[in-house]
């Protein structure tokens, strides 16, 4: 049995810059799948705890860095299915009271800090390294990066052409995703036939990804070349940075919309989409379906970096 989710909500913004060229635009609001799991790591997660239980004693072994919302969401599900869970840090000197890994560690979670040296070199071969010390145990990518969690993740696409009132879905779509890995735009992708429409990727880094490597993750089974467009303007100096124009966007849109993007992923796409709609580089009754893929606990990993900064101060969600 896969770990359960509800259908998310997808929520529809009355007022925004592109409602004067009739371009109707939705979120989807994968944020709230789930009280503990952060958004659409929980999408990604949801086919392991049998397969992990059934066959692999040592539970899972993932990686991540100190503010990592995969490893929280591995550790949330170690503790949910009484599963054995260890996470592989970048870096030796961390701290493991920071917010995040104190509730990897309070979850059950076997914290192993390594060098970045150590760590880059421990993902070459399919993880070959990892694998031979931990023989046992479900060897996760960094970022939850499976085609299983790209199967999975096809969902979000095939729940979104439900949800859309029947005006919207007919009308040509865009679905606004964000990338760090690349693994949930590739799965939301996979679900949007070319004749329907386009996804469009915000990346958080330049670091290694591109549009490349998301369509290297797209399943072979689908039989078709989905239309994506990399959208590389946002990065705004890298994963996790601190922007002042963004988080001054995010307030603003936290206080229209009430619904509080999260600082690393949600907020660069928006800060992005709604610059594009003003430049009207969408086109014209266009229905745009915006992916919020995190939520809450990325908002502590970033104050707990820049809180001291009187303006995210101000600013606690």
């Amino acid at each position: 049995m896969l770990f359960q989710l509800p259908v998310s909500p997808l929520t529809k913004l009355e007022q925004h810059p592109g409602t004067g060229r009739g371009i109707r635009l939705y979120l989807k609001r994968d944020d709230l799948l789930h009280q503990e799991i952060d958004g659409s790591k929980a999408r990604k997660l949801a086919a392991l705890p049998d397969l992990v239980k059934a066959h692999y004693p040592e539970g899972i072994v993932t990686f991540g860095g100190a503010f990592s919302n995969h490893l929280h969401a591995v550790s949330v599900l170690g503790r949910l299915f009484n599963m054995p869970t260890r996470g592989i840090l970048r870096g030796s000197y961390m701290d493991l009271d920071n917010p995040t890994l104190k509730d990897c560690s309070c979850n059950g979670m076997d914290l192993i800090p390594v060098p970045k040296t150590d760590y880059q070199a421990g993902k070459q071969d399919n993880y070959a390294y990892w694998r031979a010390r931990f023989p046992k145990a479900f060897l996760l990518p960094e970022g939850g990066n499976t085609q299983e969690a790209v199967v999975q993740c096809r969902s979000i696409t095939e729940e979104i052409l439900t949800q859309l009132p029947e005006i919207d879905s007919k009308r040509r779509i865009v679905i606004c995703c964000p990338a760090g890995t690349g693994c949930t735009a590739a799965g939301v992708a996979s679900g949007l036939l070319p004749e329907r429409g386009e996804t469009w990727i915000f990346p958080v880094s330049e670091d290694g990804l591109h549009l490349a490597a998301v369509r290297q993750l797209l399943p072979e089974s689908i039989g078709y070349t989905p239309d994506m467009r990399w959208i590389p303007d946002y990065i705004f100096g890298g994963f996790a940075k601190y922007n002042e124009e963004v988080v001054a966007f995010t307030r603003h849109f936290h206080q229209q919309y009430q619904v509080l993007p999260d600082p690393v992923y949600s907020s660069k796409m928006l800060f992005g989409i709604f610059d594009l709609l003003k430049k009207d580089q969408f086109i014209e009754d266009t229905t745009v379906v915006v992916l919020m893929t995190g939520g809450r606990q990325g908002w502590r990993g970033f104050l707990h970096r820049y809180g001291n900064r009187k303006f995210v101060e101000a600013f606690r969600p």
